[in-house]
């Protein structure tokens, strides 16, 4: 039963790696080297699976069973091959090769394998042979068998079978027995954790720091990599993690003055409580959301800056461009940069030459959209406090729209915070691909420049722009982002239809426009990166498509938001959100009685002129 156990572990392994490993079939691995702990139901259903592969070389001879018995071998065959290269790779998993001494870092590096990190309490170490830093007094890795080993803080191990122990293996008499343990130490008692230093002459300089918070914590030039950087106080700088000299969120930022960007105080400003307290926040006022403090900035606030670069800039440093269609090549040993390496359409890429000279390696492309999964279960979710615009013309028909969403209290006006705006005629009517996308980007740059110096959005989780003609339901809208399950702090817009992507501005169009708070923060700080390399040309619904997606913010899709008709008969239905283009204030007061449940007039279905479908 142990031997079969053995295979149906090597089996498992081999489906996961077969099409890589190639062994040759004179190579067979006999049972005795291999796992022999074993699951009862495991052994038993993998002897009935396995037995045609086993053959007997000998009979047990008398006096014992199983005594002086030859290993049992595979087949002699492809099949037989196939599942020693298995087994072979999974002893090698297993048990690996002579550990190397432990780095200070935290990670152990083994003969041909990746480096395995330190385990914690309760963690497997029989690999790495090393425990984290822990407590007041470390950790021991103590020994149980070859194939398991575990930290422990106790300072002594008992021999044997261990309370509470459910894992062993058979004997050749078919007896089932427990697991012992060895108890043999392996490596080094680990150190006291950093943490147990309470004062800054007692933090050990040789693998902590006394951090600003005024607590001793790792040293972090002992991480070697951008994933093993821990957030508590270090970030990674592109080459190496070093200790944070700014504040992340809910730490004293006092004496600091600044907000760390590599731990989760991007687009945050310091701003005191008090004389002796301040913290990192996006907003702060005295009069309504933070009564008590003086809400003095202290330093200046942390920009978020874009992922990529733009066309024509240096690319050296962020390998990706932000403008579509552009790579970052290398040119030279001095100059790499974001150049056109395609004509982009939302059909198909036309490659284009690198200009004369050129090295042409290329490190990366262009930033392209990219889906946002919706958070787990048991994990923080944005809130849905709306902060809600209107840019509206005057001495237009647009005043009237706007009247009858104030009357109504729905559109901007049942969002928890809302502002008007006036606009103005922009240089161009004409229409893109977009259906409802009129090419007014220009006034919408200055538009939302308002929006960014009246600040009221930061008060809030999503910012949402509704043209006038746009009949618009907030709660509806709440209640589709709570299906969304949006993860709390994400960077995101959301694709509002489900019209055809290419007819659609890949299904975003700007009759409502909904961004989280960080999404805004993060176009605000990148604006005129953006505009100076986009242009205006794109109508203002695609360039805030290009835009986001350029700075690296996601989308999360929910295609019955809009439903772009001209009738107010659609709603009825209470699937939809937003309702657009109601090009007339009667139609529009019309679609509100239809989904507020009040009387419908009929003869005002659609706007005077507007074409019938």
């Amino acid at each position: 039963l142990a031997q079969a156990s053995a295979l149906a572990h090597a089996h498992r392994t081999l489906e996961a790696i077969a099409p890589f490993v190639i062994t040759p079939p004179s190579c067979i691995a006999p049972m005795s080297e291999m796992v022999r702990t074993a699951d009862v139901e495991e052994a038993a259903a993998a002897q009935a699976t396995l037995s045609p592969l086993l053959a007997d070389e000998d009979a047990p001879p008398s006096g014992g069973a199983g005594r002086g018995r030859r290993p049992r071998l595979l087949k002699v065959g492809a099949v037989g091959a196939s599942v020693f290269g298995a087994v072979a790779l999974a002893r090698y998993t297993l048990h690996g090769p002579a550990a190397a001494a432990g780095g200070a870092d935290g990670m152990v590096q083994l003969d041909g394998a990746p480096a395995a990190p330190c385990a914690a309490e309760g963690g497997d170490c029989h690999v790495s042979k090393c425990c984290l830093d822990w407590g007041k007094n470390g950790m021991q890795c103590w020994a149980k068998n070859k194939d398991w080993a575990q930290c422990s803080t106790n300072t002594t191990c008992q021999k044997g079978v261990h309370p509470g122990e459910t894992h062993g293996w058979y004997d050749q008499y078919g007896k089932f027995r427990l697991d012992e343990w060895s108890c043999e130490k392996l490596g080094e008692r680990s150190k006291a954790d950093c943490a147990s230093y309470e004062k800054d002459d007692d933090c050990p300089s040789d693998r902590c720091e006394w951090f600003f918070t005024k607590k001793c914590m790792p040293k972090c030039s002992k991480f070697p990599s951008k994933e093993s950087c821990p957030a508590t106080h270090c970030v990674w700088n592109g080459a190496k993690c070093e200790m944070d000299t700014c504040s992340a969120p809910g730490e004293d930022c006092t004496h600091t003055k600044c907000c760390s960007l590599g731990r989760g105080a991007g687009g945050q400003q310091c701003f005191a409580k008090m004389k002796y307290w301040a913290t990192c926040m996006d907003y702060c006022d005295s009069n309504t959301t933070n009564k008590g403090w003086s809400c003095e900035k202290l330093g200046e606030r942390t920009p978020i800056p874009a992922p990529c670069s733009w066309a024509g800039k240096d690319c050296s440093k962020t390998h990706c461009c932000g403008n579509q269609g552009f790579s970052c090549v290398v040119k030279d040993d001095t100059y790499t940069g974001c150049v056109q390496t395609a004509q982009h359409s939302t059909w198909v890429d036309m490659p284009v030459k690198l200009p004369d000279g050129w090295d042409g390696t290329v490190l990366g492309r262009w930033a392209t959209e990219h889906a946002v999964p919706p958070a787990a279960e048991g994990a923080p979710l944005a809130g849905g406090s709306l902060f809600c615009f209107m840019a509206v013309l005057p001495d237009s028909p647009e005043v009237s729209f706007m009247e009858v969403a104030k009357k109504n209290r729905q559109g901007i006006f049942g969002c928890n915070d809302s502002l008007v705006l006036n606009s103005w005629k922009s240089s161009a009517a004409g229409w893109d691909t977009g259906e409802a996308t009129l090419v007014n980007t220009a006034v919408f740059f200055k538009v939302w420049d308002q929006v960014r110096e009246d600040g009221r959005y930061l008060r809030h989780d999503w910012v949402v722009k509704a043209d006038a003609d746009c009949a618009f339901l907030p709660d509806r809208l709440r209640n589709h982002l709570w299906g969304l399950r949006v993860p709390a702090g994400a960077a995101v817009y959301i694709k509002n239809t489900n019209a055809d992507a290419g007819l659609s501005n890949g299904q975003f169009l700007g009759a409502i426009e909904i961004f989280s708070k960080n999404a805004v923060e993060t176009y605000f700080d990148n604006a005129e990166g953006c505009q100076k390399s986009m242009g205006e040309n794109s109508g203002e619904d695609g360039f805030f498509k290009g835009c986001m997606d350029a700075l690296g913010v996601g989308f999360m899709s929910d295609g019955m938001i809009l439903k772009p008709d001209y009738a107010s008969s659609y709603c009825l239905h209470g699937e939809h959100v937003a309702f657009h283009p109601l090009k007339d204030a009667a139609v529009l007061q019309n679609c509100y009685n239809a989904a507020l449940g009040k009387e419908i007039d009929w003869s005002h279905n659609t706007a005077p002129g507007a074409p019938i479908r």
